[in-house]
Protein backbone atom coordinates (compact mmCIF):
# COMPACT_ATOMS: atom_id res chain seq x y z
CA UNK A 1 0.00 0.00 0.00
CA UNK A 2 1.22 3.48 -0.91
CA UNK A 3 0.32 6.13 1.67
CA UNK A 4 0.78 9.89 1.55
CA UNK A 5 1.14 11.27 5.09
CA UNK A 6 0.37 14.94 5.86
CA UNK A 7 3.23 15.90 8.14
CA UNK A 8 2.69 19.44 9.43
CA UNK A 9 3.28 18.24 13.02
CA UNK A 10 6.08 15.73 12.35
CA UNK A 11 8.69 18.21 13.56
CA UNK A 12 6.66 19.13 16.68
CA UNK A 13 7.09 16.13 19.02
CA UNK A 14 6.01 18.11 22.09
CA UNK A 15 2.42 18.29 20.83
CA UNK A 16 -0.19 15.53 20.99
CA UNK A 17 -0.69 15.46 17.22
CA UNK A 18 3.08 15.52 16.80
CA UNK A 19 3.41 12.40 18.93
CA UNK A 20 0.54 10.76 17.03
CA UNK A 21 2.16 11.61 13.69
CA UNK A 22 5.66 10.44 14.61
CA UNK A 23 4.61 7.29 16.44
CA UNK A 24 2.24 6.17 13.69
CA UNK A 25 4.36 7.01 10.64
CA UNK A 26 7.38 5.08 11.97
CA UNK A 27 5.28 1.92 12.30
CA UNK A 28 3.44 2.44 9.01
CA UNK A 29 6.79 2.66 7.23
CA UNK A 30 7.54 -0.91 8.31
CA UNK A 31 4.44 -2.23 6.54
CA UNK A 32 3.71 0.19 3.69
CA UNK A 33 5.35 2.62 1.26
CA UNK A 34 4.99 5.99 2.98
CA UNK A 35 5.67 9.45 1.55
CA UNK A 36 5.33 12.38 3.93
CA UNK A 37 4.79 16.01 2.99
CA UNK A 38 6.36 18.29 5.60
CA UNK A 39 6.90 22.06 5.96
CA UNK A 40 10.34 21.39 7.47
CA UNK A 41 13.15 18.88 6.79
CA UNK A 42 12.95 15.77 8.95
CA UNK A 43 14.48 12.30 8.69
CA UNK A 44 12.29 9.27 9.46
CA UNK A 45 13.56 5.73 8.76
CA UNK A 46 11.84 4.22 5.72
CA UNK A 47 9.89 7.38 4.88
CA UNK A 48 10.40 9.59 1.84
CA UNK A 49 9.92 13.20 2.96
CA UNK A 50 8.95 15.96 0.53
CA UNK A 51 9.61 19.40 2.01
CA UNK A 52 7.23 22.16 0.94
CA UNK A 53 7.78 25.56 2.53
CA UNK A 54 4.58 27.36 3.65
CA UNK A 55 3.53 30.59 1.95
CA UNK A 56 1.38 33.65 2.76
CA UNK A 57 2.47 34.69 6.25
CA UNK A 58 -0.37 34.63 8.84
CA UNK A 59 -2.45 32.29 6.66
CA UNK A 60 0.48 30.01 5.86
CA UNK A 61 -0.76 26.96 7.78
CA UNK A 62 -4.25 27.21 6.30
CA UNK A 63 -2.92 27.59 2.72
CA UNK A 64 -0.37 24.81 3.20
CA UNK A 65 -3.04 22.38 4.46
CA UNK A 66 -5.69 23.24 1.89
CA UNK A 67 -3.56 23.83 -1.22
CA UNK A 68 0.13 22.99 -0.97
CA UNK A 69 0.00 19.55 0.67
CA UNK A 70 -2.97 18.27 -1.41
CA UNK A 71 -1.27 19.46 -4.62
CA UNK A 72 1.88 17.58 -3.66
CA UNK A 73 -0.15 14.40 -3.07
CA UNK A 74 -1.93 14.84 -6.43
CA UNK A 75 1.42 14.39 -8.19
CA UNK A 76 2.07 11.04 -6.48
CA UNK A 77 0.84 7.55 -7.24
CA UNK A 78 -0.92 6.73 -3.94
CA UNK A 79 -3.58 4.42 -2.59
CA UNK A 80 -4.44 6.80 0.23
CA UNK A 81 -3.79 10.25 1.67
CA UNK A 82 -3.68 10.21 5.49
CA UNK A 83 -4.39 13.37 7.47
CA UNK A 84 -3.50 12.97 11.18
CA UNK A 85 -5.90 15.76 12.19
CA UNK A 86 -8.85 17.60 10.57
CA UNK A 87 -7.70 20.41 8.29
CA UNK A 88 -9.47 22.56 5.65
CA UNK A 89 -9.19 20.15 2.73
CA UNK A 90 -10.38 20.73 -0.85
CA UNK A 91 -13.59 18.94 -1.75
CA UNK A 92 -12.02 16.57 -4.27
CA UNK A 93 -8.91 14.43 -4.46
CA UNK A 94 -7.49 11.94 -6.93
CA UNK A 95 -6.94 9.49 -4.04
CA UNK A 96 -8.92 8.07 -1.15
CA UNK A 97 -8.50 10.11 2.03
CA UNK A 98 -8.58 9.29 5.74
CA UNK A 99 -8.50 11.65 8.73
CA UNK A 100 -8.17 11.19 12.51
CA UNK A 101 -10.14 13.35 14.92
CA UNK A 102 -8.36 13.88 18.25
CA UNK A 103 -11.00 15.95 20.01
CA UNK A 104 -13.85 18.39 19.39
CA UNK A 105 -12.45 21.17 21.57
CA UNK A 106 -11.89 23.71 18.78
CA UNK A 107 -15.43 23.05 17.48
CA UNK A 108 -17.41 22.97 20.72
CA UNK A 109 -15.45 24.61 23.54
CA UNK A 110 -16.34 28.32 23.70
CA UNK A 111 -13.05 29.05 25.48
CA UNK A 112 -11.26 28.40 22.17
CA UNK A 113 -13.62 30.30 19.86
CA UNK A 114 -10.98 32.86 18.81
CA UNK A 115 -11.33 35.62 16.22
CA UNK A 116 -13.21 35.47 12.92
CA UNK A 117 -10.30 33.98 10.98
CA UNK A 118 -9.79 31.26 13.58
CA UNK A 119 -13.52 30.47 13.56
CA UNK A 120 -13.54 30.19 9.78
CA UNK A 121 -10.50 27.91 9.89
CA UNK A 122 -12.06 25.51 12.41
CA UNK A 123 -15.36 25.54 10.52
CA UNK A 124 -13.56 24.60 7.30
CA UNK A 125 -11.61 21.85 9.09
CA UNK A 126 -14.82 20.45 10.59
CA UNK A 127 -16.59 20.62 7.22
CA UNK A 128 -13.77 18.67 5.56
CA UNK A 129 -15.01 15.50 7.31
CA UNK A 130 -17.67 15.44 4.58
CA UNK A 131 -14.98 15.08 1.91
CA UNK A 132 -12.95 12.14 3.25
CA UNK A 133 -13.51 8.42 2.77
CA UNK A 134 -12.56 7.20 6.25
CA UNK A 135 -12.78 8.85 9.66
CA UNK A 136 -10.95 7.70 12.80
CA UNK A 137 -11.11 8.93 16.39
CA UNK A 138 -8.41 8.42 19.01
CA UNK A 139 -10.81 7.20 21.69
CA UNK A 140 -14.32 5.89 22.30
CA UNK A 141 -15.05 9.12 24.20
CA UNK A 142 -14.31 11.22 21.10
CA UNK A 143 -16.22 8.72 18.94
CA UNK A 144 -19.33 9.15 21.09
CA UNK A 145 -19.03 12.93 21.07
CA UNK A 146 -18.44 13.09 17.30
CA UNK A 147 -21.58 11.06 16.62
CA UNK A 148 -20.47 9.45 13.34
CA UNK A 149 -21.26 5.70 13.66
CA UNK A 150 -18.98 4.63 10.79
CA UNK A 151 -15.91 6.25 12.35
CA UNK A 152 -13.38 3.79 13.75
CA UNK A 153 -11.26 4.06 16.88
CA UNK A 154 -7.53 4.49 16.30
CA UNK A 155 -5.97 4.79 19.78
CA UNK A 156 -2.85 6.76 20.52
CA UNK A 157 0.21 5.28 22.21
CA UNK A 158 3.41 6.67 23.71
CA UNK A 159 7.00 7.24 22.55
CA UNK A 160 8.94 4.00 23.17
CA UNK A 161 11.81 3.77 25.61
CA UNK A 162 14.96 3.36 23.52
CA UNK A 163 17.50 3.11 26.35
CA UNK A 164 17.72 2.26 30.04
CA UNK A 165 16.59 4.91 32.48
CA UNK A 166 17.29 5.66 36.12
CA UNK A 167 14.37 4.55 38.31
CA UNK A 168 15.48 5.69 41.75
CA UNK A 169 12.28 6.42 43.68
CA UNK A 170 11.74 9.90 45.15
CA UNK A 171 8.87 9.73 47.70
CA UNK A 172 8.52 13.52 47.67
CA UNK A 173 8.32 14.17 43.92
CA UNK A 174 5.11 15.02 42.09
CA UNK A 175 5.21 15.47 38.30
CA UNK A 176 2.98 17.26 35.79
CA UNK A 177 3.39 16.59 32.06
CA UNK A 178 1.35 18.31 29.38
CA UNK A 179 0.23 21.61 27.92
CA UNK A 180 -0.54 24.88 29.66
CA UNK A 181 -3.64 26.14 27.87
CA UNK A 182 -6.93 26.91 29.65
CA UNK A 183 -8.40 23.43 29.77
CA UNK A 184 -5.27 21.97 31.41
CA UNK A 185 -6.11 23.91 34.60
CA UNK A 186 -2.48 24.25 35.67
CA UNK A 187 -3.26 27.21 38.01
CA UNK A 188 -5.77 24.95 39.80
CA UNK A 189 -3.12 22.23 40.02
CA UNK A 190 -0.68 24.68 41.59
CA UNK A 191 -3.31 25.77 44.12
CA UNK A 192 -3.89 22.12 45.01
CA UNK A 193 -0.14 21.58 45.41
CA UNK A 194 -0.03 24.49 47.88
CA UNK A 195 -2.63 22.68 50.02
CA UNK A 196 -0.61 19.45 49.80
CA UNK A 197 2.48 21.27 51.02
CA UNK A 198 0.73 22.40 54.19
CA UNK A 199 0.50 18.75 55.29
CA UNK A 200 3.52 17.43 53.39
CA UNK A 201 6.03 20.34 53.35
CA UNK A 202 8.75 18.09 51.91
CA UNK A 203 6.76 17.55 48.70
CA UNK A 204 8.01 19.17 45.49
CA UNK A 205 6.38 19.59 42.08
CA UNK A 206 8.10 19.54 38.70
CA UNK A 207 6.14 20.66 35.66
CA UNK A 208 7.19 19.41 32.23
CA UNK A 209 6.15 21.30 29.10
CA UNK A 210 6.04 24.88 27.94
CA UNK A 211 3.38 27.56 27.56
CA UNK A 212 3.51 29.15 24.11
CA UNK A 213 2.85 32.63 25.50
CA UNK A 214 0.75 34.41 28.11
CA UNK A 215 -2.75 35.18 26.85
CA UNK A 216 -6.35 34.25 27.55
CA UNK A 217 -5.47 30.82 26.17
CA UNK A 218 -2.35 30.43 28.32
CA UNK A 219 -2.93 31.86 31.82
CA UNK A 220 0.08 33.28 33.66
CA UNK A 221 1.51 30.90 36.27
CA UNK A 222 2.58 31.91 39.76
CA UNK A 223 4.78 29.09 41.01
CA UNK A 224 4.57 28.31 44.75
CA UNK A 225 7.68 27.27 46.71
CA UNK A 226 9.13 23.88 45.68
CA UNK A 227 7.43 24.01 42.26
CA UNK A 228 9.75 24.07 39.24
CA UNK A 229 8.95 24.68 35.58
CA UNK A 230 11.22 22.42 33.50
CA UNK A 231 10.00 23.29 29.99
CA UNK A 232 10.32 20.79 27.14
CA UNK A 233 12.82 18.05 27.94
CA UNK A 234 13.91 14.86 26.07
CA UNK A 235 11.74 11.74 26.32
CA UNK A 236 14.39 9.90 28.31
CA UNK A 237 14.39 12.58 31.01
CA UNK A 238 10.57 12.64 31.02
CA UNK A 239 10.48 8.91 31.66
CA UNK A 240 13.15 9.11 34.34
CA UNK A 241 11.15 11.69 36.26
CA UNK A 242 7.90 9.74 35.93
CA UNK A 243 9.60 6.50 36.94
CA UNK A 244 11.01 8.08 40.08
CA UNK A 245 8.01 10.19 41.07
CA UNK A 246 5.62 9.53 43.94
CA UNK A 247 2.66 10.48 41.73
CA UNK A 248 1.60 12.13 38.48
CA UNK A 249 -0.84 15.08 38.62
CA UNK A 250 -3.08 16.14 35.72
CA UNK A 251 -6.06 18.49 36.13
CA UNK A 252 -7.19 18.83 32.50
CA UNK A 253 -10.98 18.95 32.11
CA UNK A 254 -11.04 18.03 28.42
CA UNK A 255 -8.91 15.51 26.51
CA UNK A 256 -9.19 13.45 23.37
CA UNK A 257 -6.87 10.69 24.60
CA UNK A 258 -4.38 11.97 27.25
CA UNK A 259 -0.99 10.62 26.22
CA UNK A 260 0.74 11.98 29.38
CA UNK A 261 -1.58 9.83 31.51
CA UNK A 262 -0.56 6.75 29.54
CA UNK A 263 3.13 7.67 29.85
CA UNK A 264 2.81 7.84 33.64
CA UNK A 265 0.91 4.54 33.74
CA UNK A 266 3.53 2.75 31.66
CA UNK A 267 6.14 3.54 34.32
CA UNK A 268 3.96 2.61 37.26
CA UNK A 269 3.65 6.20 38.45
CA UNK A 270 0.27 6.51 40.22
CA UNK A 271 -1.81 8.91 38.12
CA UNK A 272 -4.05 11.46 39.85
CA UNK A 273 -6.38 12.92 37.22
CA UNK A 274 -9.75 14.63 36.75
CA UNK A 275 -12.71 12.28 36.57
CA UNK A 276 -13.61 12.62 32.87
CA UNK A 277 -14.69 9.80 30.51
CA UNK A 278 -11.48 9.58 28.46
CA UNK A 279 -9.30 9.26 31.59
CA UNK A 280 -11.43 6.34 32.74
CA UNK A 281 -11.26 4.84 29.24
CA UNK A 282 -7.49 5.13 28.75
CA UNK A 283 -6.68 3.92 32.28
CA UNK A 284 -9.50 1.35 32.36
CA UNK A 285 -10.41 2.88 35.74
CA UNK A 286 -6.94 2.18 37.16
CA UNK A 287 -6.08 5.89 37.65
CA UNK A 288 -6.95 7.81 40.82
CA UNK A 289 -9.73 10.28 40.13
CA UNK A 290 -10.23 13.77 41.53
CA UNK A 291 -13.86 14.76 41.98
CA UNK A 292 -15.93 17.15 44.11
CA UNK A 293 -15.98 14.41 46.76
CA UNK A 294 -12.33 13.29 46.47
CA UNK A 295 -9.51 15.83 46.76
CA UNK A 296 -5.94 15.53 45.55
CA UNK A 297 -4.76 15.78 49.15
CA UNK A 298 -6.97 12.84 50.16
CA UNK A 299 -5.47 10.72 47.37
CA UNK A 300 -1.91 11.72 48.34
CA UNK A 301 -2.66 10.63 51.90
CA UNK A 302 -4.01 7.30 50.66
CA UNK A 303 -0.89 6.73 48.57
CA UNK A 304 1.23 6.93 51.72
CA UNK A 305 0.16 3.31 52.22
CA UNK A 306 2.94 1.52 50.33
CA UNK A 307 0.82 -1.57 49.63
CA UNK A 308 -1.95 0.54 48.08
CA UNK A 309 0.58 2.47 45.98
CA UNK A 310 2.20 -0.78 44.73
CA UNK A 311 -1.21 -2.15 43.76
CA UNK A 312 -2.10 0.99 41.78
CA UNK A 313 1.31 0.97 40.10
CA UNK A 314 1.05 -2.69 39.10
CA UNK A 315 -2.44 -2.38 37.59
CA UNK A 316 -1.56 0.79 35.66
CA UNK A 317 1.49 -0.89 34.13
CA UNK A 318 -0.61 -3.85 33.03
CA UNK A 319 -3.25 -1.63 31.43
CA UNK A 320 -0.66 0.48 29.60
CA UNK A 321 0.60 -2.58 27.72
CA UNK A 322 -2.67 -2.62 25.78
CA UNK A 323 -1.42 0.34 23.73
CA UNK A 324 1.42 0.51 21.18
CA UNK A 325 2.04 2.31 17.92
CA UNK A 326 2.52 -1.08 16.26
CA UNK A 327 -1.02 -2.09 17.21
CA UNK A 328 -2.33 1.31 16.10
CA UNK A 329 -0.67 1.00 12.69
CA UNK A 330 -2.13 -2.49 12.29
CA UNK A 331 -5.63 -1.18 13.07
CA UNK A 332 -5.23 1.61 10.51
CA UNK A 333 -3.98 -0.66 7.73
CA UNK A 334 -6.65 -3.26 8.41
CA UNK A 335 -9.41 -0.66 8.17
CA UNK A 336 -7.96 0.87 5.01
CA UNK A 337 -7.78 -2.48 3.26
Amino acid sequence: MKIGFQGWFLSQPFTGIGQHSLGLIKELAKKAEVTAVSPRPIKIPGVKVIVIKPKFGPLAKWYWERVQAPLAFAKLNLNLEYYPYPSPLPKKSSHKRAVTVHDLISWKDSRYAGNKIKKLYHRAAHHSLLYVDKIFTVSAAVHAELGIPNAKILPNAIPPLTSKISTKHDPNLLVYLGGYDIRKNVPELLASFTKIQKQFPQMKLQLIGRAHHVSKYYPALKLPPNATLLGNIPDKKVYELLASAFAFLHFSDSEGFNIPLLQAMSLGCPAIVKDIPVNREVSQNSALFISPKVSTLAIIKKLQDSNFRKQVSMVEKMVSKKYSWKKTAEILLKELK
